[in-house]
């Protein structure tokens, strides 16, 4: 049996187990439910939060409890028609709205990357590493970002070892998993070298300022400039943007999604 949770857990993604772990947890404790749970229960539990939760968070928490149970080896009490049907009412009668984020235009991205640029510039001759290497960062980040049209946890997933890069040509960019990658078995980006708004030379220069050979590509650092052992948190990164794009006169953009939007 622990073979089998073995292969199970590996067949789950790190973020995915988080959030089913959390979904148990909203269960039991938050709404008081037990397990092995009925599909009476089942149903209870999705007309109580039915006005509060949107409905793909609902589904996300049946998927949950599903598979706790068919892990436990209990019958799947989320697939019986009563508490399909009431999942479907719940779309019916609470639509959701669907949220997206502002795309990241391109004169708001060379405006962005122009201002992280001087800043960068004043930090170096003032000897002021941890500007210089934030600096550096954030504007790797935007780049890469905006031209590969990453989502925040891929950013955050991007490892040294796994990038090749060479000024004036370009570089290849290999995510082991990726939401779009079912199978597991990996995917890799290219992206070209530039006149300006280059990917591949943001990227040099902010892993030379930061003299990182392996780990995590956009990890975190503190006010000193040192870097942290780990990667920045996905959750975190829009208010990174955010901040960025405000700090560079530009408002209005970066305050949802998962993306790095562009629109030329």
């Amino acid at each position: 049996m622990k073979d089998v949770e073995r292969y199970l857990q590996a067949g789950t993604r790190e973020n995915t187990r988080r959030s089913y772990q959390s979904a148990i947890e909203h269960f039991e404790v938050s709404w008081g439910g037990f397990l092995p749970a009925t599909s009476d229960s089942i149903v209870r539990y999705l007309v109580d939060y039915a006005d509060t939760l949107s409905s793909n968070t609902l589904k996300q928490r049946l998927a949950a409890l599903a598979q706790w149970h068919i892990t436990q080896g209990f019958p799947d009490p989320t697939k019986t028609p009563t508490v399909r049907q009431v999942l479907k009412g719940i779309r019916t009668l609470h639509p959701a709205q669907a949220k997206q984020a502002a795309p990241l235009q391109l004169q708001h991205l060379e405006q962005a990357v122009h201002w992280l640029n001087q800043e960068a510039e004043r930090a170096q001759q003032s000897g002021n590493l941890a500007s210089l290497r934030r600096s550096r960062r954030d504007a790797a980040l935007l780049l890469i970002g905006f031209w590969r049209g990453f989502r925040s946890d891929e950013l955050c997933r991007l490892q040294v070892e796994h990038i090749q890069a060479e000024a004036g040509a370009g570089m290849s960019l290999f995510l082991p998993q990726s939401k779009s990658d079912r199978e597991n078995l990996g995917t890799t980006h290219y992206a070209p070298a530039l006149k300006r708004l280059c990917p591949v030379q943001a990227y040099l220069d902010w892993i030379s300022v930061a003299g990182i050979a392996r780990g995590a590509v956009f990890c975190r650092l503190d006010r000193w400039g040192h870097l942290g052992s780990e990667a920045l948190h996905p959750g975190s990164l829009i208010s990174l943007l955010r901040q960025i794009l405000q700090s560079a006169g530009i408002w209005g953009l970066g305050s949802s999604g998962t993306k790095n939007q562009r629109k030329a």
